[in-house]
């Protein structure tokens, strides 16, 4: 799995599967053997074993993430990841019932954090006094002359 992290990325859970079915939207995908599926700091990663000698990687954003839903079964137990464009089903099967719940936590824990900082972000973004804190220390460095500060400013107070 180690190739398929970005340096400094920390896995949190590590899922093993064989003979569990993997699924996108709904459709079960054949031709994956086995799945190694790790919920890390930054995202999901899913290793698929394509045939004897080949693997593919899958990787999903935790701001991508919409909601993610458990179920154990007699037989498997599936995490439901569900995105703006796709549904994937993963199996989890050699994880105990307490690790694939926690599991589950832990990645909608990571979605949330993630939502709330984008949110975060996008509002600082388009606020119009923290667009003129950030001219006014452009100004200060030389960035910006002073008539540019005050076209901008005149702009940027309109909007309040």
């Amino acid at each position: 799995m180690d190739e398929y992290l970005d340096p400094g990325e920390k896995v949190h859970f590590l899922a093993r599967s064989a003979g569990d079915r993997f699924e996108i939207d709904g459709d079960v995908v054949d031709d994956v053997l086995a799945q190694r599926t790790a919920a890390t700091d930054k995202r999901i990663v899913i290793k698929k074993k394509k045939n004897p000698f080949g693997y593919e990687s899958q990787s999903i954003r935790y701001e991508n993430i919409s909601s993610v839903d458990l179920s154990s079964g007699l037989v498997q137990t599936k995490l439901r990841i569900e995105t703006s464009s796709k549904v994937y089903g993963i199996g989890v099967g050699k994880l105990s019932d307490d690790a694939a719940e926690a599991m589950s936590d832990f990645i909608r824990m990571k979605m949330s954090q993630a939502q709330e900082s984008s949110s975060a972000s996008e509002n600082s973004e388009d606020d119009p006094l923290d667009k003129l804190e950030r001219l006014r220390d452009l100004m200060e460095d030389g960035v910006v002359s002073e008539e540019e500060f005050n076209e901008k400013k005149a702009e940027l107070l309109d909007q309040i």
